[in-house]
């Protein structure tokens, strides 16, 4: 995404791939046209096994870690996080503080087997959208508490006198 409002939850995301001159032999880059995703120097060996010898894909490979820090709108560059790339992926998950423009910077710093890089990206924080205020409750009118009421309860007393009279009325006559 782009632009997200304060209070949302992004997703940073990206590749550590190795595109050096071994990987681009017709066979690895058929079977890796993105390039070959980077792993950690204690899996190198299963991996390179797998790459150029046509051994089983190791099970227990580790990915490289990629650092992500941002510059906000402010200007204060600060770190956010540290994750560590599956298959050459990465992804990180971060909530920010402030509304305005980012800058994200992804930095893997290189190993025994791979020179460091880096990539970098934007985004935009927009304002959170503003919380309606809930409409105060109408206030009923001594009218409404009272004098309705009262009003409706002396019609209903004079129906019933009314009908007690008549009764009366009729059982007078012989």
């Amino acid at each position: 995404m782009t632009a997200t409002t304060l209070g949302s939850t992004i997703t940073l995301r990206g590749t550590v791939v190795d595109t050096s001159p071994g990987t681009q032999q017709d066979e690895i880059a058929r079977r890796f046209p993105q390039g070959v995703p980077a792993v950690a120097d204690q899996s190198m060996t299963g991996w390179m096994e797998y790459l150029y010898m046509q051994q089983a894909r190791p099970t227990d490979t580790v990915g490289v870690p990629v650092t992500l820090s941002v510059v906000d709108s402010n200007g204060n560059f600060r770190e956010i996080g540290t994750t560590t790339t599956s298959d050459g992926f990465y992804s990180f998950n971060w909530k920010p503080d402030i509304e305005g423009s980012y800058m994200v910077y992804a930095s893997f710093a290189g190993s025994e087997s791979y020179w460091p890089s880096h990539a970098q990206t934007a985004f935009a924080i927009d304002p959170a959208p503003a919380t309606p205020t809930p409409a105060p409750a109408p206030v009923q009118s001594m009218a409404d508490l009272y004098f309705v009421p009262a009003i409706a309860g002396l019609f209903v007393l004079l129906i019933v006198v009314l009908v007690l009279v008549a009764v009366m009325m009729l059982k007078k006559k012989p």
